[in-house]
Order: C-alpha cells, then sequence, then structure tokens
C-alpha cells in the first residue's frame, strides 16, 4: 500500500505545482493585456493627426490583445483541468484510508427487488459502489450502476482484460476523469439524441452554392462602384434582398439558434474526451471495439464533433447587430451556417447516440481500472471447469480494512449447499456478503479480495433481508415468502448461487424448521448452489438425508467474563450461544 500512497501524493504535488505555475502565469497575462491596452490606447492619442501611424497601431493593438485573451482562456481551462487532478489525488489518498466522504453513494440506485444489490449493500452510504465509483459524468455513472446490478457472467476474459488494461494506465484515466469532470451536463443528452435524430432540415440544398454567389456579386458591385463611381444604392438594394431572404426563414433560425446555444458546449467537451480515447493505443478487445464505434468515413468522431461544435458557434453571430446586417445582408450568413449544420446532421446525427454510449462505457470502465489499480494485491478470478463452482482461500470483504479483517476459505462444489450456523456477531452475515460480492466483482471482471480464485461464472441471487411492505398489505413473513419465489422463479430459467440468511423468521420455530428444511431440499432438487446461514440448528439435519450439505460454523467463546470472536469458519455444527450472555451482560436480565 506504500507504493499507491507515495504515488497519489507524487501526483497530488506535480499538480499542485501545475495549479501554483497557472496562476501565476494568468495574473501575469491579465497585467500584460491591461498594459497592451493602455499602450495602444496612449499612442494612438500620440499619433491621433497621423491617420497612416495610428491605423497600424490599432491593428497591431488590437490582435495583441485579442491574443492575450484566448491565452488567458486556455490558461483558465487549464488552471480548471489541473484543479480537478489535485481533488482527484487528494480524493484517492482519502480513500486509501477508508474515508468515503463526500463521495457519490448510488442511493437513487437502490432496488429492494433486485436479485442481490439491497443484501449486499452496493448502494448507499459505506456501500461497495461509493467505494467503487469514479465517474465523472451522469450517463458513466448510471452505466456503472447497470453493470453492478447487471448479473452477466459472459466474457469474463475480455473484461478482465479491459480492466486489467485501464489499471496499468493510471495517467490516461486521470486525464479522462478530469475532462469529464469539466462537463457541463445541465443539458441532457437523451435530449440531444432526440433532436439530432427528429430534426427536420428547412433550408433548400441551393444554400450550398447561393452564399457564395451572392457573396462574389457584392463584391462585383463594390468593384465596379469603386471603378465607375456607380451609386452606393446597388450595395444597399443587395442588402436589403439579402435581409429579406434571411428573415422569411428568421423563425427557423432563431429556433435553430438557441437550440445550438444549448448543446455547443457539449460537442465541446465531449469531443476531447473522444479524442483522448481514439489517441491511446488499446490492446483489449473490448477496449478497442469501442475505439472501432468511433470512425467514421471522414475520420474519428472528435474531429466530427469538433467541427460541428464551431458550426453551433458560429450561430452567435446572429446575435451582434453588425453581422445580422453585414453577414446575412452579403452573404446570408445565417442560412449558410444553418445549411452546413444541417448538413453534418444529415451525415452524424444518427452516430452521435453511440459516440455518447462510448463514452460512457469508458467513464464506468475507468472506475473498474481504479478499483484493480487501488489494490495490487488482489487476484483475478481464474475460470476452471473443475467440480467445485467456487474455490478460494482467504476470502475477504474489501470494505473491511486489511488490518481488520479475518480471511476464509471457500469450497463449494456443483449442486452443494453449505449450512452456516454460530452465535450472535460471529460473522455468519459478513461470510455471506463477501461471498456474494466476490461473485459480483468476478462477473465484473474485477480482480477479488482473496489469496487464490476458481469459479465457474455463475449468476447471484440472494435472500437475506426482507422488509414488510404494509402499504402493499405484506407482512414481513409474506414478504419474506415472495423473496423466496424469486429466488425459485430464477432458478428455472438459470442455474444461480444462492445466498440465504436466517430464512422463515417470520414463523415459529417448528415450522420454521420444517419449512426451511423442505425448501433446501427444493434448491437441492432444482440443482442450485449456495450458501445458508441459520440459528436453526435443526436444519443441520439436513445434512445426514442429502451428500450435497455440508454443515460448517463460526463459534465464539467466553474469557474472563468477556464474549471472543475468531471469525474462523470451522466444520461442523455450532455448538455455542451468547445471547443469554449477552442479555445478562448488559443488564437486561
Amino acid at each position: 500500500m506504500k507504493e499507491l500512497f507515495d504515488y497519489y501524493t507524487q501526483e497530488l504535488e506535480k499538480n499542485k505545482t501545475q495549479v501554483n505555475r497557472l496562476k501565476g502565469r494568468l495574473r501575469l497575462l491579465a497585467t500584460v493585456r491591461l498594459a497592451v491596452f493602455f499602450c495602444a490606447f496612449s499612442l494612438g492619442l500620440v499619433f491621433r493627426s497621423t491617420p497612416l501611424i495610428v491605423l497600424p497601431i490599432a491593428v497591431v493593438g488590437l490582435t495583441v490583445f485579442l491574443w492575450l485573451v484566448k491565452t488567458y482562456e486556455n490558461a483558465k481551462t487549464a488552471l480548471r483541468f489541473f484543479k480537478e487532478l489535485v481533488k482527484i489525488n487528494e480524493e484517492e489518498l482519502r480513500v486509501l484510508h477508508y474515508d468515503l466522504e463526500g463521495l457519490e453513494t448510488g442511493a437513487e440506485y437502490i432496488d429492494p427487488e433486485h436479485a442481490y444489490s439491497n443484501d449486499l449493500d452496493l448502494f448507499g452510504e459505506k456501500s461497495f459502489f461509493q467505494y467503487l465509483n469514479r465517474t465523472g459524468l451522469t450517463k458513466g455513472r448510471a452505466l456503472l450502476a447497470a453493470l453492478v446490478c447487471k448479473n452477466d457472467c459472459d466474457a469474463i476474459t475480455a473484461k478482465q482484460e479491459t480492466v486489467d488494461e485501464l489499471s496499468q494506465r493510471p495517467e490516461w484515466r486521470h486525464y479522462f476523469l478530469a475532462q469529464a469532470k469539466l462537463v457541463d451536463e445541465e443539458t441532457d443528452l437523451d435530449a440531444v439524441v432526440d433532436w439530432l435524430k427528429g430534426y427536420r432540415p428547412f433550408v433548400p440544398n441551393i444554400f450550398h452554392w447561393l452564399p457564395w454567389v451572392f457573396f462574389s456579386l457584392f463584391i462585383v458591385l463594390t468593384m465596379l462602384i469603386m471603378v465607375m463611381d456607380l451609386p452606393l444604392d446597388y450595395i444597399g438594394y443587395l442588402v436589403l434582398i439579402g435581409l429579406g431572404i434571411t428573415a422569411r426563414s428568421y423563425r427557423q433560425i432563431s429556433r435553430l439558434a438557441r437550440r445550438a446555444d444549448q448543446v455547443k458546449s457539449i460537442f465541446k467537451q465531449y469531443s476531447l474526451l473522444l479524442q483522448h480515447i481514439e489517441n491511446a493505443d488499446f490492446q483489449a478487445p473490448q477496449l478497442r471495439f469501442q475505439q472501432q464505434r468511433l470512425k467514421t468515413t471522414d475520420g474519428f468522431a472528435s474531429t466530427c464533433m469538433t467541427r460541428f461544435s464551431k458550426l453551433l458557434d458560429i450561430m452567435d453571430y446572429n446575435n451582434n447587430i453588425f453581422y445580422i446586417v453585414l453577414g446575412n445582408g452579403t452573404f446570408l450568413g445565417a442560412l449558410w451556417s444553418a445549411f452546413r449544420i444541417e448538413t453534418w446532421i444529415r451525415r452524424y446525427g444518427h452516430q452521435v447516440e453511440s459516440w455518447f454510449e462510448v463514452i460512457a462505457f469508458f467513464d464506468a470502465h475507468v472506475s473498474l481500472g481504479n478499483f484493480a489499480f487501488n489494490h495490487p494485491r488482489y487476484v483475478y478470478p481464474i475460470l476452471h471447469d473443475g467440480p467445485e463452482v467456487l474455490k478460494c482461500t482467504d476470502l475477504g470483504h474489501p470494505l473491511i480494512r486489511p488490518e481488520h479483517s479475518v480471511n476464509n476459505p471457500v469450497t463449494i462444489g456443483d449442486t452443494h449447499f453449505l449450512i452456516i450456523t454460530g452465535s450472535n456477531m460471529a460473522g455468519k452475515s459478513t461470510y455471506l456478503r463477501s461471498v456474494g460480492l466476490s461473485l459480483v466483482m468476478a462477473n465484473l471482471g474485477l480482480p477479488v479480495c482473496a489469496h487464490t480464485y476458481f469459479y465457474r461464472p455463475v449468476k447471484l441471487i440472494t435472500s437475506m433481508r426482507s422488509i414488510d411492505a404494509l402499504h402493499k398489505g405484506d407482512s414481513y413473513f409474506m414478504a419474506e415468502l415472495k423473496r423466496l419465489r424469486k429466488v425459485v422463479d430464477h432458478l428455472v430459467h438459470d442455474a444461480h448461487f444462492v445466498l440465504l440468511d436466517e430464512i422463515l423468521k417470520g414463523t415459529n420455530s417448528t415450522d420454521k424448521a420444517n419449512g426451511s428444511k423442505r425448501f433446501v431440499q427444493k434448491l437441492v432438487n432444482m440443482g442450485a448452489t449456495g450458501i445458508i446461514a441459520t440459528h436453526d440448528l435443526s436444519l443441520c439435519d439436513i445434512a445426514d438425508d442429502l451428500p450435497n450439505v455440508g454443515n460448517y460454523h463460526f463459534d465464539a467463546s467466553i474469557k474472563d467474563n468477556e464474549l471472543y470472536f475468531d471469525y474462523r469458519l470451522k466444520e461442523g455444527v455450532s455448538q455455542t450461544m451468547n445471547a443469554s450472555f449477552l442479555l445478562e451482560k448488559m443488564d437486561l436480565v
């Protein structure tokens, strides 16, 4: 872990240095810009009676001033970028200390009906998602949440290659994330896609050449006026004609200009993200496939997006009175710009959604690569064809600090069940969540918290916490039965790894014991594999009748009137209880 702390600390100091350098550069540019303005203004006053000197001073002064303005804005953008890099490295240092304060919890993705996410605490405060998520964009965050919940056990090797390659590119990931965090997300991407798909052109195709003919006519008239002393009225008539042609489409132009103002920043900022993706030399098949989606007949998506953002910028000129008169009067500028925008939409509009999807893919997978980078001692699961569905050593939970974690083995064969017994707080539920989360991580292509990890990719379903739904008229027991019904329904369609924690809690002990045994028998008959945690020792008797069921336990001991747990998984049925002891200890009995 020291190497990680050293890396992020060095990156933090490097980026802080850049921030300070850029702040100094901005102060210098502001001073020089002011000096250039006063210098040009003063020289203009001094030589105001000599036009041949004043004009060059004005041209040079304005050129230098505009260059300084542009340089200042570029430095300002760079400063924002390096400030984001500073935040990224500070955040990583905090997370290495398991400080998740201020990170997005993903609470909006909590779904009690999901196959496993609620039982495994994947979302919410101190959740796995809060620990994992480093996305910079709303779409990327939603995709990451969807991947965590997808229950997809296909193409594991390809996923691992993707995660592993991104984990080895920390600078690339940080650049992408910092750039993503600068994106203004006020505009809804779905609305942008719908606009492009549903756009109806209003500019005729003759505007491919008509503005140039119109402008050529303006040049010819100007030359004739200068050479043959024609009246200026001809220019006036031409301008009025141009304004009249433009005015006929004023409503459509205004509507397009408003939309252009709303979306232009999206295309400008996303083009930088696309360029960063396109320039990378990826080797993993999934990453190369995503890059291929960005190729067009004219080059790359980033180039197309940059061109489009510049076209949208031009529509802003219609807010300038001089451009409205001269640009439209002599060149039909607004209609020409609208025609070029419409041409772009016809050619590329249907591809934009795909480009947005590629950006979301990389935004989500940056988080996965970052997780792998931050856990160099975790291992990538090895796919095997052995008799065990899952066989691993020293399995732990990633949200438990290593110095506090007690790791345990898991060995479970196909269509086998483990029944875990033990006293309160002995570690049964944590063990189940460690196993369940490891399967979620393995199916994502992530390395897992274990020393060795062999498995056959399998979907997961759990029933570990049920909540009564009074608004539906459901008691706790009914809610639990519905959850178990869902487990059975899933098993009808696909093989699943099943995790159950204290099933049938909502009924009396005799009924619970009988019902639990019959339910486990059904799961075994359906070919399921899994683990059941229970306090009901009578359920362990089922191992005598079913060779596919094994008993394991976590125990506790009382020493010097104190309760001790070793959190070690052991074979056999638990023989210890602690409820009475704890009641006495807390003076409750």
